[in-house]
């Protein structure tokens, strides 16, 4: 009966001694990741400004391509109309 609980006793010990060690490793491998991550959100904030100039830019690409369409169209249908009305007279 001591053979089994000194048995059990040392088996505790060792797993006790293996959950310490990965808790060990396990905070080593969190502080690694954490440093990873600041890294690339550092990285990521420095590229803020290009994607909002790319934004920029973007919108106001849009803005002067509605512009330019809206103008367009006014003309040709300023065309059209006089060709419909110059029709119309010659009948």
């Amino acid at each position: 009966m001591d053979f089994l609980l000194i048995l059990l006793a040392v088996f505790g010990i060792i797993l006790l001694i293996s959950l310490i060690i990965l808790c060990v490793r396990l905070n080593f491998t969190l502080s690694k990741l954490d440093s990873i991550l600041d890294n690339v959100d550092n990285k990521l904030n420095t590229l803020n400004s290009v994607f909002e100039t790319i934004d920029k830019v973007s919108s106001t690409m849009s803005l002067v391509n509605t512009r330019v369409m809206s103008v367009l169209t006014s003309f040709f249908a300023n065309i059209f109309k006089k060709f419909k009305k110059e029709e119309s007279e010659e009948f």
